[in-house]
C-alpha cells in the first residue's frame, strides 16, 4: 500500500496546562521523555504510520494544542475534521479532570464530526503516590445526562477507552496509539486521504515516522 492510499486519522490532544500531552506525544513519535516544561502556543501536529496485524496501515496526524485558556480561540481552529480526541487529565491534579468537561464540549462544538472517538487518558502514573483521582471515580465525574454534551454517549467502552499511564512509559503509550488506529480502522471514520489546512500565523512542524504493532492492545 502506498502513502498515498494509506487512510488518514486526524487525532488531537485535550487538556489542561501541564498534563503531559505534549510529553506524551514526543515519547510516541520520538521515543523521548523530558521533564523541561514549555507550554504550547496554539497547536501543532505530527504524523506517523502505524502497521496493524492485520497487515493495514494507518497515518495518524496527530495534533498537540495549547491548554492555557487564553489560547482557546486558536486552537479551536484545529479541531475541525478530527476523527479521534484523547482527552488528557493529570491523576495527581483534581481540577484537571473537572475541566475535561468544557474541553470536550467545546471538542463536539467545533470538530464537525458526527461521531468522533475518545479515549480517556489519565497521566501521571509515575507519581502514583500522589494520585489524587482513582480511575473508578472517573465515569461519574465527567458523565452527567443534564449535561449538554454527555460524554458518556461518545464512549464505546469505559473498560476500553479509559486508560491511565506514565508518559515515561512508551509501551503503554504505543498501546494507546495502537488502539486509536485500530478503533478508527473499524469506525470507518476515514477512508481516503486528508489534505491538511493552512492556518496562518501558527507554527506547524510535520513529521513522518513509523510504529509497527509490536506490543498487544
Amino acid at each position: 500500500m502506498s502513502n498515498s492510499t494509506v487512510p488518514t486519522l486526524k487525532v488531537i490532544l485535550l487538556g489542561d496546562s501541564g498534563v503531559g500531552k505534549t510529553c506524551l506525544r514526543s515519547q510516541f513519535i520520538y521515543h523521548i521523555f523530558t521533564n523541561a516544561y514549555k507550554a504550547t502556543i496554539g497547536g501543532d501536529y505530527l504524523t506517523t504510520i502505524v502497521n496493524l496485524e492485520n497487515g493495514n496501515k494507518v497515518n495518524l496526524q496527530i495534533w498537540d494544542t495549547a491548554g492555557q485558556e487564553r489560547f482557546n480561540s486558536i486552537s479551536q481552529a484545529f479541531y475541525r475534521g478530527a476523527d479521534f480526541v484523547l482527552l488528557v487529565y493529570d491523576i495527581t491534579n483534581y481540577e484537571s479532570l473537572l475541566s475535561l468537561k468544557d474541553w470536550f464540549k467545546r471538542f463536539i462544538s467545533h470538530c464537525r464530526v458526527e461521531s468522533p472517538g475518545v479515549i480517556i487518558i489519565g497521566n501521571k502514573m509515575d507519581k502514583v503516590n500522589e494520585r489524587c483521582i482513582d480511575i473508578e471515580e472517573v465515569r461519574d465525574i465527567l458523565t452527567n445526562e443534564d449535561d449538554e454534551v454527555n460524554i458518556d454517549n461518545y464512549i464505546e467502552d469505559w473498560d476500553d477507552c479509559l486508560v491511565e499511564l506514565s508518559s515515561k512509559k512508551l509501551e503503554s503509550i504505543e498501546n494507546v496509539f495502537l488502539k486509536v488506529a485500530q478503533m478508527g480502522v473499524t469506525k470507518s471514520t476515514e477512508t481516503r486521504p486528508r489534505k491538511l489546512q493552512d492556518f496562518d500565523n501558527i507554527d506547524l512542524r510535520n513529521g513522518n515516522h513509523e510504529v509497527k504493532n509490536n506490543c498487544a492492545c
